[in-house]
């Protein structure tokens, strides 16, 4: 099958079990699972890992203030 036409005389000439199979294919997840949960890092352990105990300032609240230039 190349052609959409051949495509939708193929899923017509289905009885409707096999649509109804089709069509549970079609909407099923990638994968077979309904969802999939990806653990995200923890930012908090990175930045405590990298910077330790220092405290950055924020250089746009002080930029809005005038503080710095």
């Amino acid at each position: 099958m190349s052609t959409v036409e051949e495509i939708k005389t193929a899923i017509e000439s289905l009885t409707p079990p096999e649509r109804a199979e089709l069509e549970r294919l079609l909407l099923r997840e990638p994968g077979g699972q309904a969802s999939m949960t990806v653990a995200l890092p923890n930012q908090a352990e990175r930045r405590q890992r990298i910077l330790g105990d220092k405290v950055l300032p924020n250089y746009a609240l002080l930029a809005r203030e005038g503080t710095i230039g």
